[in-house]
């Protein structure tokens, strides 16, 4: 469709327009926004794209990419209308609609390497963890339900495209999740100021999953209890703990780097 949109009004743009307010509206209308050149290229790239949105002053801009996409509308909308669906600051004039993924269902039985989130909530942890475990080649993500929405706008911006890579499993009861693997032989990991020095510990199982806590308050109780190993980075300068996905990333890296050498 290249029929130039040009009022707020329309029933389209209104959609559109909840799908970054909250995670309930994703959820309804099972869609969500990747927003920028980026993220609506990667989109585009893995066939997750069901629409693209284009500023009409962008056409030439962005015209090799709208004649990539198969089986996606295209859209073109004037300038007002655009950035009234963007969260970014400096919009970019482009965004791929796409279909939410399904959060239920078991774990692959291919995933060997998982993550878990325990009450994560900056959403920007989120997305950062997602890319991290794209790029050390991680298998499935599994967060509890006072984990952040990766489907937000700024889960979205800092997963950089892991997020149509990487499957999510969203969690009613955790810690039974967990159980559940170390009853199929994972390794359950956690993180903590409680555990045992990280780089003196024993080599982990071939299939584990690294838990990630919450920012100010770290692993649960009852997903601690679940845990096989509980380690914890060295801090030996001046600070008490570290971010919690920069945490996620030294511990994924390190267990890839265990199981390459």
């Amino acid at each position: 469709m290249n029929d130039l949109i040009t009022s707020l009004q329309n029933p389209q743009v209104k959609l559109w327009r909840g799908l970054n307010k909250s995670r309930a509206q994703r959820v309804e209308s099972g869609l969500f926004l990747a927003e920028g050149e980026h993220m609506a290229g990667e989109a585009v790239k893995e066939h997750k794209a069901r629409a693209l949105l284009l500023d009409g002053g962008a056409r030439e801009k962005y015209r090799a990419l709208a004649e990539s996409v198969q089986g996606a509308s295209v859209y073109y909308l004037v300038s007002h209308v655009m950035a009234a669906l963007c969260d970014a600051k400096t919009p970019q004039g482009i965004i791929a609609v796409c279909d939410c993924p399904a959060e239920t269902g078991p774990v692959p039985e291919s995933a060997s390497l998982l993550v878990a989130l325990d009450g994560v909530q900056d959403p920007g942890n989120v997305g950062t963890v997602i890319r991290t475990m794209d790029a050390a080649g991680y298998h499935c993500l599994l967060m509890d339900e006072k984990t952040a929405d990766p489907y937000g706008p700024k889960a979205l911006r800092a997963s950089m495209g892991g997020v149509f890579r990487i499957p999510v499993r969203r969690c009613a009861d955790l810690p039974g999740q967990l159980r559940s693997l170390k009853e199929k032989g994972y390794d359950i990991v956690a993180g903590d100021l409680r555990g045992e020095p990280f780089y003196r510990r024993r080599k982990a199982k071939d299939r584990l999953c690294v838990v990630i806590g919450n920012e100010g308050q770290g692993v649960s109780p009852a997903v601690f209890a679940e845990s096989t190993l509980r380690l914890k980075l060295p801090m030996v300068g001046g600070a008490e703990s570290l971010n919690a996905a920069v945490a996620g990333a030294v511990m994924m890296y390190d267990f890839l780097r265990e199981r390459m050498g």
